[in-house]
């Protein structure tokens, strides 16, 4: 199940910006790091495994930028995927979140957080499965303005 966590988070992250490496494996905290590259920088998602359904669920950010500056995340939302009627693949809006910026220039390195009480649009509690985390950036001095993403797969499971 591990595997398939790493591997959903990978392949959101490499559907918003460059080929990812799969980041740093489970730290002493059982904790995964999926690192998105930037044209100007990289952002780091710190993941668990899995959450507990029910309960909030916060994600560490780290900008670091290399040139200019990268602002964000400038939104954050909560998508569920699915296929659609007509057989296609397709994502839907659970929950749009509220992201408190920062904003890291050459050199820096900045921390954020992004949290999810479990709750979609409505107030009411998602079920269990897996929900894709998008964020979204400013960037500044990475050859022309332009705005990046970063994205992680959460896996809520029944407590």
């Amino acid at each position: 199940m591990m595997r398939g966590v790493l591997l959903a988070a990978a392949l959101a992250a490499s559907a918003c910006a460059a080929p990812p490496d799969f980041g740093r494996g489970a730290g002493p905290t059982g904790t995964f790091v999926i690192p998105t590259q930037l044209p100007n920088g990289r952002v780091e998602l710190t993941i668990q495994p899995h959450y507990a359904l029910g309960s909030t669920v916060t994600i560490p950010v780290a900008i670091s930028t290399t040139r200019g500056t990268i602002t964000g995340p400038l939104a954050a939302r909560v998508l569920a995927s699915g296929v659609n009627e007509g057989t296609s693949p397709a994502e839907v809006l659970v929950r749009s979140l509220v992201a408190t910026s920062v904003t890291a220039a050459a050199g820096q390195r900045r921390m954020t957080s992004v949290s999810w009480d479990g709750l979609d649009e409505q107030g009411r509690l998602v079920p269990a499965d897996a929900y894709s985390l998008v964020l979204e950036f400013q960037l500044d001095g990475a050859g022309a303005e332009t705005q990046g993403r970063a994205g992680v797969t959460l896996q809520l499971n029944a407590p």
